[in-house]
């Protein structure tokens, strides 16, 4: 598929990238208000809908804002807030079960998922491997124990790697909140990961949660520390559409 030309742009698309160019040569800088939609259309001779099309491309790419009856102003950069990917599989990477039963979940877990003390856990884990057969990951997930469901076995299809919420809910009836720390090898995880006891993890905590608030699934990553990198972009919605 050929790629339009600027010169073969919708003329909204055009204005936007006028605008767009000014914000970001800093000819117009956050703060600043735009000239009034009369004045744009008087500047480029479009008509007030090409305009207000041209304005909502921007607003939609977060680089103005609008004030009723006052105006359009240009947005500050979210330089301190990053889009983070993180995919539940990496390239190049094998995955093997390695265990799951039920257990009682500790303080810990009542809080990540909350439930009352006594309910019981469905946990399973799962070990990640190179593509030198290295074990470079232990992912283990927590999924409370539906009693409708009357075995872990049936439970697990609602909680497989790596998407444990996929079958269970709509895709868009939930969220993820996620939390990236330190973490040291103990020995259980030396074994596993066959690292050195004692050795500096990358540890990333997901939590699974409905709209409506239900706690659905609770996850631990440990990385081994040559493996674990995580890189993210801030104001990522300008930049990866024109970079």
């Amino acid at each position: 598929m050929k790629q339009k030309t600027k010169a073969s742009l919708p003329a909204y698309l055009k204005i936007a990238a006028i605008l767009r160019e000014q914000i970001f040569s800093g000819s117009i800088i956050p703060g600043d208000i735009l000239p009034s939609e009369n004045l744009l259309c008087e500047q480029y001779k479009v008509s007030r809908d090409t305009i207000r099309k041209g304005l909502a491309q921007l607003e939609n790419e977060n680089l103005i804002y609008s004030r009723p009856k006052v105006g359009y102003f240009v947005s500050s950069p979210k330089h301190s807030e990053y889009l983070l990917e993180f995919p539940e599989d990496s390239e190049g990477t094998t995955s093997k079960f390695r265990d799951v039963h039920a257990i009682i979940p500790d303080e810990r877990l009542c809080m990540a998922l909350q439930i009352e003390p006594g309910h019981k856990v469905i946990e399973m884990s799962q070990v990640i491997y190179s593509d030198s057969g290295s074990p470079i990951a232990w992912d283990i997930k927590f999924v409370p124990f539906n009693r409708a469901y009357p075995s872990v076995e049936t439970e697990m299809q609602y909680a497989v790697f790596p998407g444990p919420v996929a079958l269970k809910v709509a895709p868009y009836d939930y969220y993820t909140e996620i939390d990236i720390s330190a973490a040291i090898a103990d020995q259980q995880i030396s074994e596993i990961l066959e690292c050195r006891e004692g050795d500096p993890l990358l540890l990333i905590q997901r939590t699974y949660i409905k709209r409506d608030g239900q706690r659905l699934s609770f996850g631990q990553r440990y990385l081994r520390q040559d493996f674990g990198r995580l890189t993210g972009i801030s104001d990522f919605k300008s930049y990866k559409n024109f970079r």
